[in-house]
């Protein structure tokens, strides 16, 4: 059993290698990967609650609002009230929009980066991983 590759730690150094890259060709936007995901979400789902948004990244409450407070202080979004008092809603700015925009070439080159290492496996391997995602998430 001391031979068996743990297939946690093949996957977590695969993402972070694979974070890297991607954070790599989005630096000149400034944004990262983390980013650049969480702004595609809020552009997608403008005036969604932080629970919301949480809920379909698959973040925990606290993370996104971690997240999107770094979002907020560069300007890219702000935090309204929703309404429920209780929540609050994100909406992404004109400059998140732009700053979207300039990242968005930028991440094309690097999934496309991705599509080549992996060839015609890309794929299969984005599948297993919903697969995986799926199952991890089922209660």
């Amino acid at each position: 059993m001391e031979n068996v590759a743990c297939l946690c730690t093949a996957l977590r150094r695969s993402a972070l290698a694979s974070t890297r890259l991607y954070d790599a060709a989005l630096a000149p936007s400034g944004l990262k990967v983390t980013m650049y995901r969480l702004l595609k979400r809020v552009a997608a789902n403008d005036g969604a609650t932080i629970t919301a948004l949480a809920a379909e990244l698959g973040l925990e409450r606290s993370a996104m609002g971690r997240n999107l407070r770094v979002l907020e202080r560069d300007g890219l979004v702000t935090l309204d009230r929703s309404d429920d008092d209780r929540a609050r809603a994100v909406r992404i700015t004109p400059t998140g929009l732009d700053r979207l925009a300039a990242a968005r070439p930028l991440w094309e080159t690097a999934q496309a980066r991705m599509t080549d290492i992996l060839g015609p496996r890309a794929e299969t391997l984005l599948a297993i991983l919903v697969e995986i995602d799926a199952e991890g998430s089922a209660p």
